[in-house]
């Protein structure tokens, strides 16, 4: 039997002749629960509402209109008000079998559009952006383009997602049903639609509602990442179920390192500046090709101090049980976590030898970690492909790029981030804004010391963890930069 029950997280409360519905919903920008009255309850709306946080209502009750005007029009209020709890988002629909609970929408905030079941003829298809998570009562299913999760609680409905990857007719759907839940195929086919997990296949062979995701050249992952880390609305009862961290003081903003020795770099030395700074902006570019006379160790400590070298430790949010140790360096970082560090990989330099490094940015030195290895050079070479790829650099033709002097790469402790923002799924996409903040930083300072800046658009995870002998869950490779002696 299909039914609308309250979703977990509404509360209930009276305030004398109204009800206060209290949402599970808050904004990131407002953490308070979000309310709604309902004025001069009556007594049948007081009877839905008490049916709907318990047993539940049958979801057709309000369609078909008593014989009497007086009960028509409670009824026809009572099926509006149904609808408008269901469009805030505080309703699951659900479809019982023989087992129990078979399927059930769940909404992951307000917004959601109820979509009927189509005209026979017509296909339906699985949309391309669809995830499929585990979970104890069985499958959740979800799309980033819906704000909601379908949960297929009935194992005997799994082998329908596999069938919906081909466009599928209802009568097609209804045959691949268990006996007992055929009778409802018309409302379990209306919950897929509803739920955006499957919509109807197009002239195009897509399921309608992915069509102008695709022709935007979206990916699955982009765009789970961007809804995820960008939505407005905050589900807090969603919150309460995801693992907790472990009850633990931030990590320390300094983070020691096993290194084999240690180069003090030059005090900085800006005499020669000859650009302010509206001309280093207007002269920003990325540079491919190098003299044959590499970087010194002086541009080179000018370049990492004017970047990232450390001008205060801080205490962040003292007041607060969270209080975390900051940083002050030149480049913004969310919250003043700074949890990126700069790895050097050394081809040529005067006055340092070739190696990989790490760049002490609180006493302005390099600590090396090991010779100039095998990962060393792949990462290099891996830096030529990417330069003559770049579809500016028509001087460049592939197997004719030059490796840079040095190649910088970018490393985030994750775990800072995550002890701040391991609830919010910002932790990852902070240390990304971080990254794009050094990338620029790192061009402006390198045009002002008149250096051959150049980003890359990807580099390896596996080859930096090689190379640097640290596991990519303590610190994962999130950007590199090449830098050389401009000809």
């Amino acid at each position: 039997m299909p039914k609308y029950l309250f979703r977990e997280g509404v509360d209930l409360s009276t305030d004398i002749n109204d009800i206060v519905v209290t949402t599970p919903y808050a904004t990131r920008s407002n953490p308070h629960r979000q309310t709604f009255r309902l004025k001069n309850a009556k007594e049948p709306l007081k009877k839905l509402l008490a049916a709907l946080s318990q047993e539940g209502v049958e979801s057709n009750q309000y369609l078909a209109l008593p014989e009497t005007t007086e009960s028509a029009a409670t009824h026809l209020e009572l099926g509006l008000q149904l609808k408008n709890l269901y469009e805030k988002g505080l309703l699951i629909h659900a479809i019982d079998g023989c087992n129990g609970r078979a399927m059930c929408l769940l909404p992951m905030k307000p917004g959601i559009k109820q979509q009927p079941c189509p005209d026979d003829g017509k296909a339906l298809k699985l949309s391309k952006f669809t995830s499929i998570h585990p979970c104890l009562e069985g499958l959740d299913v979800t799309t980033p383009l819906s704000p909601t999760t379908l949960r297929l609680q009935d194992h005997r409905l799994y082998p329908l997602i596999q069938k919906l990857l081909s466009p599928c007719t209802t009568d097609i759907i209804r045959n691949v049903l268990p006996e007992d839940l055929r009778i409802h195929h018309r409302e379990l086919i209306s919950l897929l639609l509803s739920s955006g997990v499957a919509g109807i296949c197009n002239t195009n062979h897509n399921a309608d509602i992915d069509q102008e995701a695709i022709e935007a050249g979206w990916n699955r992952q982009d765009l789970s990442f961007h809804q995820q880390t960008r939505r407005h609305i905050v589900d807090f009862k969603a919150q309460e179920s995801l693992p907790k961290p472990i009850d633990r003081k931030a990590p320390p903003a300094k983070h020691q390192r096993i290194i084999l020795s240690t180069v003090s770099l030059p005090t900085p030395s800006i005499d020669n500046q000859k650009t302010n700074f509206y001309q280093v902006i207007q002269q920003r570019q990325s540079i491919r090709t190098y003299d044959s006379n590499p970087v010194s160790a002086e541009a080179l400590g000018n370049l990492l101090w004017y970047s990232m070298h450390t001008r205060e430790e801080i205490l962040c949010d003292p007041a607060l049980p969270r209080s975390y140790e900051g940083l002050l360096r030149p480049v913004a970082s969310a919250g003043g976590l700074h949890s990126i560090e700069l790895y050097l990989c050394i081809h040529l330099c005067i006055g340092i030898s070739p190696g990989f490094y790490h760049y002490d940015s609180f006493e302005h030195s390099l600590g090396k970690i090991s010779d100039l290895n095998r990962p060393c050079e792949s990462m290099l070479e891996m830096a030529v492909n990417t330069t003559c790829r770049a579809p500016q650099a028509s001087s460049v033709s592939p197997g004719y790029g030059q490796r840079p002097d040095v190649l910088i790469v970018m490393a985030a402790r994750y775990e800072r981030n995550a002890s701040l923002h391991s609830e919010t799924g910002l932790a990852y996409a902070l240390i990304l804004k971080d990254a794009g903040s050094l990338y620029q930083q790192l061009y402006l300072v390198a045009t002002a010391l008149q250096l051959a800046p150049c980003g890359l658009s990807f580099g390896s995870s596996e080859l930096f963890e090689q190379a640097s002998g640290i596991s990519s869950k303590a610190e994962c490779s999130v950007g590199e930069f090449m830098i050389g002696n401009p000809k």
